[in-house]
């Protein structure tokens, strides 16, 4: 951290500055201060680019593993024989349905559940485990839990100064990203929100490549 000291010598040159800017009788006027750059209005945002090249782009959005352990809250589901993982959105029909990574090593005789049309699913489930993205595969390395019992800390959404419209383009330009990593996207306090599955950085550095500091804010599912 710097400090300024006003010694002797500062404020000497003080008063030869003063005694300097001071006119006599009859001279004229010194010319008024040009204004702090403060004071001049700022320049209007540059457009956010949307549309084929953005989306071309998009298609080459990285799909990172996680190979640390990170959370996973949300529904498992039996599908195919499998158990999978529901990290996105749930419909809410009997049994319910949904997508996500086949969740290896699930043994339902260890967790309460329930069964519809032989179909078994529980809700509310807190699993810590690694995630492959290519093999679409989460492997559990702990016991798994109620989310009831755990606290995550919220996450908030940056301001931003996107209009609706434009919000409405990123949003049909998110839509194209291939792969299962894209769960949804809304617009939130004047930027757009993407939330993926898992992302180590790598997705929300792409993305600010594409479009730009500050328009599109992305939230794991995992983390």
């Amino acid at each position: 951290m710097r400090s300024i000291v006003l010694g002797g010598i500062a404020a000497a040159s003080l008063v030869l500055a003063l005694a300097g800017c001071a006119t006599t009788a009859g001279s004229a006027p010194d010319a008024p201060a040009s204004p702090d750059a403060t004071d001049s209005p700022a320049a209007p945002a540059a457009p956010v680019g949307t549309g084929t090249d953005a989306q071309a782009r998009l298609a080459d959005l990285p799909t990172p593993s996680a190979t640390e352990p990170v959370l996973a809250i949300g529904t498992v589901l039996e599908q195919d024989g499998s158990a999978i993982l529901c990290v996105g959105a749930v419909a809410e029909s009997a049994p319910p349905q949904c997508d996500g990574p086949e969740l290896l090593g699930w043994d339902w005789a260890a967790f309460d559940h329930e069964e519809t049309s032989g179909v078994r699913w529980v809700q509310g489930v807190a699993i810590e485990g690694t995630y492959d993205a290519e093999a679409q595969t989460f492997t559990p390395t702990g016991e798994p839990t109620s989310a009831a019992a755990i606290q995550l800390p919220a996450v908030e959404t940056p301001e931003g100064e996107l209009d609706e419209a434009t919000i409405a383009a990123v949003q049909e330009d998110l839509t194209t990203i291939p792969g299962p990593n894209m769960l949804g996207s809304w617009g939130e306090r004047g930027t757009v929100v993407l939330n993926v599955t898992y992302d180590d950085g790598s997705v929300q550095a792409a993305i600010d490549d594409i479009y730009g500091d500050g328009v599109v804010f992305v939230v794991p599912a995992l983390r």
